[in-house]
């Protein structure tokens, strides 16, 4: 009796400790989600991003859905530089938008966007103090190009020019800016508060393919199109070997030539022309690295078909 007594609590202790081992593993399994001040501050600030950058893609949807009475029609850009070729002009005449019919030329003017866009956008700047403070995760230098390229477009193109506020790359511009920011914050909040959606992993690694060109693309050409003619700055006899259709009409037709000032003259270079222009030719490369590097994060991220390594930032 005494030794079947001391197997059934042997049996006992044993399964006792397998239940606690259980316990642990499952305890282990689930994230730490204690709000510290810093954290409750962070989730605060990413729920009020993804807040207002939602209401900027709302509208923008809603201006690209709805009719735009009053909307100007300054998309030259587009019609000059499709009708370069034979096929670009064969398609304005079936696409009508392509010649600016105030398809997606007028936003900044629609339900005030462009000011919201630019006041939304500078909330950004709170990214950079995160990161050099050693809140989040994210490289400073990064966070501070990304965030100083897009202040610089809503301030130092879109403001400081205002005829692209009909420009129709404003509303190609926001419309990835705003996909782009509400999946990305939305990550972000659910990665401070523990929760995973294998959904929006997907979405934060895979809409960044066609948003992100779009996006940059947009930013660096209403920046070019605020630019004199480019044929100033090229010698005549330069100008005379270049082919018409494809070279020297590209010249012409890829700024805003027809910008007069006052006394009649066609605009002069300047040196905050050629500070644009320097930035748009540093465009390209940069866009290859992040574009690069993102690609590489989705392969982390998504190429096992689990997440690694999340990480609770708020950039």
């Amino acid at each position: 009796m005494s030794n079947r007594t001391q197997n059934v609590g042997q049996r006992a202790e044993l399964e006792k400790e397998r239940i606690a081992r259980q316990g642990k593993q499952l305890a282990g399994s689930v994230p730490k989600t204690r709000l510290t001040p810093l954290k409750i501050y962070l989730l605060a600030y990413n729920v009020i991003s993804a807040a207002l950058w939602a209401n900027l893609l709302y509208i923008t949807v809603s201006f690209l859905l709805t009719g735009k009475p009053g909307a100007s029609n300054p998309s030259s850009y587009l019609t000059r530089l499709a009708s370069l070729h034979p096929v670009g002009r064969k398609a304005i005449s079936y696409m009508p938008f392509l010649a600016g019919k105030s398809f997606l030329s007028g936003s900044y003017n629609y339900k005030n966007l462009g000011w919201l866009t630019k006041w939304t956008q500078t909330l950004a700047v709170l990214e950079v103090v995160h990161a050099a403070l050693g809140w989040v995760r994210s490289p400073i230098l990064t966070t501070a190009s990304q965030v100083a390229s897009r202040v610089y477009t809503v301030w130092g193109v879109v403001e400081a020019v205002p005829k692209t506020h009909s420009n129709p790359l404003f509303t190609t511009m926001l419309l990835a800016w705003s996909l782009t920011e509400v999946i990305r914050y939305t990550y972000y909040a659910t990665s401070l508060l523990g929760i995973k959606i294998r959904a929006l992993d997907w979405l934060r690694y895979t809409t960044f393919l066609p948003l992100y060109p779009l996006g940059a693309a947009s930013e660096a050409f209403i920046s070019f199109s605020t630019l004199p003619p480019i044929s100033k700055l090229l010698p005549d006899w330069l100008i005379a070997k270049i082919p018409t259709n494809w070279g020297r009409a590209l010249l012409w037709n890829m700024t805003k030539s027809g910008v007069k000032s006052k006394v009649g003259a066609t605009r002069e270079w300047g040196a905050v022309d050629f500070w644009r222009l320097g930035l748009f030719l540093v465009w390209w490369p940069s866009l290859y690295v992040l574009y690069t590097y993102m690609l590489k994060q989705r392969k982390r991220v998504l190429g096992t078909g689990k997440v690694v390594g999340r990480i609770n930032k708020a950039n």
